[in-house]
């Protein structure tokens, strides 16, 4: 479950003059430029964000655009929990350059199966695009977790797209998985449905093997917006959460998965009696 302590390390790849420091910039301080801002080695900036109904400081590595300087990849990569992939929407050759160069680099160095998000940037220079949003979906999609079309100079999806990243480093748990019981138990009251429903996601996340994609899912089907948990969950949501959960794992076989929910819900009927 997560807690005001999480961090996570992650970066944001891609080749000079794409937008990656605007980007932080739009997002930490709410601020843009016109002129281009060049980083050289390393910046670093962080910032909370919410998850799961508490929060998660995103600790963000921008580097130099200049992708052969391997010393200071390494060292901003190293142990990286995501990252956001930045392609400028007006030079076609920095989406394929991502592909071919900045995400090999980094899967060397990251943790296993850390999440990269696509953000196509500079939507708003409509005149100029040599990228269509039709291209980068069948073309490029499979390489990367999800895409964000965004604007630095508007603000144009870029809050979402970072709140995204950081609930995806805490759902993709890459540390070693403990006793499914533990995870249940990890709350030793959970007495509202704001504790039900993160013992139910810090148990999802580490077991059963669901797909991202079927959270998100299950968490619309509920009514819930993951984003704004910290401001109520009813009772009737978390209950429709944890039944979903439980159908899933059941339709795909994973009777375990299914009962260790089934006695987290119970868990909290009591607690909350």
């Amino acid at each position: 479950m997560v807690d005001g302590d999480v961090k996570r390390k992650v970066n944001l790849l891609g080749e000079r003059g794409v937008g990656k420091t605007s980007l932080i910039l739009r997002f930490v301080k709410n601020v843009f430029g016109e002129e281009y801002l060049k980083t050289v080695g390393t910046n670093v900036y962080t910032k909370k964000v919410p998850v799961t109904g508490s929060e998660v400081k995103l600790v963000m590595y921008d580097i130099m655009g200049e992708s052969n300087f391997k010393s200071v990849q390494d060292m901003a990569f190293e142990k990286s929990t995501g990252a956001i992939a930045v392609a400028d929407i007006t030079r076609e050759e920095t989406l394929y350059k991502l592909i071919d160069d900045w995400l090999p680099k980094y899967r060397k160095s990251s943790v296993a199966n850390a999440p990269v998000i696509l953000a196509v940037n500079k939507i708003d220079l409509e005149e100029d695009q040599e990228i269509t949003k039709a291209e980068v979906v069948e073309n490029v999609l499979h390489y990367f977790d999800t895409i964000f079309f965004t604007s630095a100079k508007t603000g144009e999806n870029v809050e979402d797209m970072f709140k995204e990243l950081g609930f995806r480093t805490i759902y993709r748990h890459t540390s070693p998985m403990r006793d499914a019981e533990d995870i249940v138990t990890m709350d030793k009251l959970i007495d509202d449905p704001q504790k039900l429903i993160s013992g139910l996601l810090a148990y999802a996340s580490h077991l059963g093997e669901m797909p991202y994609s079927t959270m998100e899912d299950i968490f619309e089907e509920s009514g819930i917006d993951k984003f704004s948990m910290d401001k109520g969950i009813t009772e009737e949501q978390a209950l429709e959460f944890g039944d979903r959960l439980i159908k899933w794992y059941e339709d795909n076989g994973d009777e375990e998965s299914a009962s260790t929910v089934a006695r987290l819900l119970e868990k909290y009927k009591e607690d909350s009696s």
